[in-house]
């Protein structure tokens, strides 16, 4: 008889919303791409104001943020408490080339880590998940923190690219 307890711990804690809400935005970001890359997909690189991203600059930035996130992840879960450095998200974009490579490049690698993420959180025990480290602005937050961190940080810039496509602020 294979041995259930983990699965049945899992099923009865706050662990299944935070995996539900990891993954909550995603359909909605495939269809942001979707709708921008139509025709000749101008629109992905089209900016609603000079200062305003793109759509595919606000993809390269979400697959930037992904990567850090998962590293941070993976450093809570690893350490003893971990402080987490800030990252330069505007030298990123001026520098990493956002508005000239393929926003396609930068949708795969989100779905593909949310993907792996979403398989490494869903296999971890309940002492994982009290796993804590210390954020640069949220101070200290155990792992389902991270994800609403990491949620929070995916819908506001699916907002943001879903104006950029019909050329709202």
């Amino acid at each position: 008889m294979a041995d259930d307890t983990h699965v049945t711990l899992f099923a009865d804690d706050s662990r299944i919303e935070a995996l539900a809400a990891y993954t909550d935005h995603l359909d909605e970001l495939a269809d942001v791409f979707a709708d921008a890359n139509v025709g000749d997909g101008e629109l992905l690189d089209r900016r609603p104001a000079a200062d305003a991203w793109s759509v595919a600059e606000v993809l390269h930035h979400l697959a930037d943020a992904e990567l850090h996130q998962s590293v941070r992840l993976r450093q809570m879960l690893a350490g003893d408490e971990p402080v987490w450095a800030e990252w330069d998200e505007e030298a990123y974009a001026a520098t990493l080339g956002y508005d000239v490579r393929p926003a396609a490049d930068a949708l795969t690698l989100v779905l593909a880590m949310r993907h792996v993420n979403v398989r490494l959180l869903a296999s971890m025990s309940p002492e994982l998940w009290s796993r804590t480290a210390v954020h640069p602005s949220e101070g200290d937050v155990d792992v389902a923190g991270w994800v609403r961190i990491a949620n929070d940080h995916l819908a506001a810039h699916v907002l943001q690219a879903r104006r950029a496509v019909i050329g709202m602020l």
